[in-house]
């Protein structure tokens, strides 16, 4: 009897499903409730950080982008860079259609950090952006060098 429970230990051990493998997941893309955020990262500016990222509406209703807060409550404006204004224009939302993806760009629409701390290249912000009806979507933003134009891994897009 001793040698007769181990076996059947062993062999109830065998017959037990394998867990399946951890799934990686990519530290520059968050999903929320038909929302995806992809690939965020700001570059500091003489009047503060220039924040860009992709917004993808994977849902049926439609998102309403109205900025976004950093983890110790600075304010993201939504701005875009108009070739007929002197400065930066203020903008109160932007909507994302069911199915479209918006692009934040150098040149084009940003979310802005007037009062940024005092960040580096290579450093990171955690933050959120404000999508209704979604609520905050959490974001960590990698501080790129002054002038970059693209993340470096936004090629690998999926």
């Amino acid at each position: 009897m001793r040698h007769i429970a181990p076996t059947l230990l062993a062999v109830s051990l065998l017959s037990l499903p394998l867990a399946a493998p951890a799934q990686e997941t990519d530290p520059h893309i968050t999903e929320v409730d038909g929302a995806r955020v992809l690939y965020a990262w700001a570059v500091p500016e003489d009047d503060g950080l220039q924040v860009y990222m992709e917004i993808e509406n994977t849902g049926s209703v439609g998102l309403l982008l109205t900025g976004g807060e950093t983890a110790d409550g600075g304010t993201l404006a939504l701005r875009d860079t108009e070739v007929t204004a002197a400065a930066p224009v203020d903008l109160s939302e932007f909507p994302i259609a069911p199915g479209v993806s918006i692009d934040l760009v150098p040149g084009g629409m940003y979310l802005a950090l007037d009062d940024a701390p005092d960040l580096s290249e290579g450093d990171r912000l955690n933050a959120h952006i404000e999508l209704d009806p979604v609520g905050d979507v959490e974001i960590e933003i990698d501080i790129l060098a002054p002038g970059t134009r693209d993340h470096p891994d936004a090629e690998h897009r999926q």
